[in-house]
């Protein structure tokens, strides 16, 4: 193989590992039929779940570089639709599910929203007659989101409307992909959220220098193989010794 090919398919995987992993976006549409997922991100993490209708009570995971929406069509599927998020990567987030209220409507009594954390201890019921909500984390690494409806309600129905953003609890993360959690749920100070952010960029330069170094000490260690396996260069470096003019020190000092 040429091993021009071999450095520059090394440098694009170490220029890969370097490069932190894009926000991604996924839309989760609640109808009569289950759960409609939707990746709004010109490269989708998974193209064949476009459109993709799943089953109520589907679980799925929350990373730093990942958020989901909520939307409602005015419908839940068997009047009783819930999902549930995990927070997956425990080590650079925090054990907290944050949400963000961004639409809510509920015309009707008999129509219920709830967000129940993994303990079961707490819990947020939006209803009719209760429909106020801020952003606000709940502890725990899971948090089950269900949407119930009274038999007296005719579906399909306008009757309510939603529009929630979920995501991980996540320090250092930039601010414009994740968002500040209320001031009931927060425990970190702006001061710590600043410092863990610094330790953050800190930490992924330190990971991008380690990276480029081995790009290049890769890059040494091919070409040393290189030269040093390649007989063409062998018998050529051969014949320039054998080749090379001689001095006859006897003979005045002339090349031969």
């Amino acid at each position: 193989m040429d091993p021009r090919i071999l450095l520059l398919a090394t440098l694009c995987l170490g220029v890969a590992i370097a490069v932190p992993i894009a926000m991604h976006d996924i839309q989760i549409t609640f109808n009569n039929s289950g759960l409609v997922w939707r990746d709004s991100n010109k490269m989708p993490l998974y193209d064949r779940y476009q459109g993709r209708v799943w089953g109520c009570g589907r679980m799925w995971s929350l990373t730093p570089w990942k958020k989901f929406t909520l939307f409602s069509e005015g419908q839940v599927a068997g009047r009783s639709c819930g999902t549930e998020f995990v927070v997956s990567e425990t080590g650079r987030c925090m054990n907290k599910v944050c949400v963000g209220p961004e639409i809510l409507h509920i015309d009707k009594n008999g129509i219920e929203i709830k967000f129940e954390n993994m303990y079961k201890n707490e819990t947020k019921t939006l209803s009719h007659s209760d429909m106020t909500m801020q952003t606000r984390c709940f502890s725990g690494k899971s948090l089950m989101f269900t949407v119930t409806t009274d038999t007296t309600i005719t579906l399909p129905s306008n009757d309510f409307r939603f529009k929630f953003i979920v995501y991980a609890d996540c320090p250092g993360v930039p601010k414009d992909v994740i968002m500040e959690s209320d001031k009931d749920s927060e425990e970190l100070s702006k001061t710590a959220e600043l410092k863990a952010a610094q330790t953050m960029n800190m930490v992924l330069g330190i990971v991008t220098a380690g990276c480029i170094c081995v790009v290049f000490l890769i890059i040494l260690l091919l070409n040393y193989c290189y030269f040093r396996n390649n007989p063409d260069l062998k018998q050529h470096h051969h014949s320039a010794r054998i080749n090379a003019p001689t001095v006859d020190v006897t003979d005045g000092g002339k090349f031969k």
